[in-house]
């Protein structure tokens, strides 16, 4: 090349078309009907600690254990914008905090 000619050439760039993935449905509904479930399945405990007044067989660390998770998991859920986690968390916490409360007052066993 010479001095009058140093100018580059425009390379034509390429533009990478990325298809929009479509999501399972079907998976989606299913995620949302356990979300909802999956902490339902802890009603009987809460029932059984509040209902009975007694909580004898109840692991207050177990249940503190599963409360400071969902909390973890809740934070998760906000900071990254997880609305199926968050309020699949939301339900646990609020479920588990009744069962942790319950086995504090009515005698549960430390562990």
């Amino acid at each position: 090349m010479t001095r009058l000619h140093r100018h580059e050439h425009q390379k034509a760039q390429k533009t990478l078309v990325v298809k929009k993935q479509q999501k399972p449905k079907f998976i989606n509904r299913l995620v949302y009907v356990a979300a909802i479930v999956e902490p339902l399945c802890s009603l009987p405990q809460a029932y059984s600690v509040w209902s009975t007044h007694s909580a004898g067989s109840v692991s207050i660390l177990s249940w503190l254990g599963f409360v400071v998770m969902a909390l973890i998991w809740i934070w998760y859920a906000i900071v990254n914008r997880e609305r199926i986690i968050l309020i699949y968390q939301a339900m646990f916490f609020v479920i588990d905090s009744s069962v942790l409360v319950g086995a504090i007052h009515f005698g549960g066993r430390l562990y």
